[in-house]
């Protein structure tokens, strides 16, 4: 998914007919509606170990700062490329790559070349 999660709610628009109904039965207001729509905060740096989830009071406004938005932001500056938009860090390094030193990897001309990469083929993630 090559989006954020902020833009994938605000796409769902206003029409949430069984979560209406659901939390209008707990009388929620409309204020509190839209605040149930939308993506929320969370402290990702903050939330190191479990004994954070057993305190009672909300960290400070600057334990919400998250690292991984300068991660973004150079990533964005050197390479033109956007994190958000890879599986993993590897897969984001592998399109660096590429990038930076203009390779260009050619489609298969050979048929036995073909084969030996279906018969190697296994499951999971492919980063080909």
């Amino acid at each position: 998914m090559n989006s954020s999660l902020a833009s994938f709610t605000k796409n769902l628009g206003d029409n949430h007919p069984i979560t209406s109904q659901y939390f209008k039965k707990l009388d929620y207001t409309e204020k509190q509606l839209a605040l149930v729509y939308r993506k929320g905060v969370y402290p990702y740096d903050y939330i190191d170990s479990h004994d954070r989830f057993q305190e009672t009071e909300l960290p400070s406004i600057h334990e919400f700062y998250s690292t991984l938005k300068e991660f973004r932001k150079m990533s964005m500056e050197y390479y033109e490329l956007n994190p958000s938009h890879y599986v993993s860090v590897p897969s984001l390094s592998w399109d660096a790559m590429l990038k930076m030193t203009g390779v260009r990897i050619e489609l298969f001309t050979d048929l036995t070349m073909h084969d030996f990469t279906e018969k190697a083929k296994r499951g999971g993630i492919s980063m080909a």
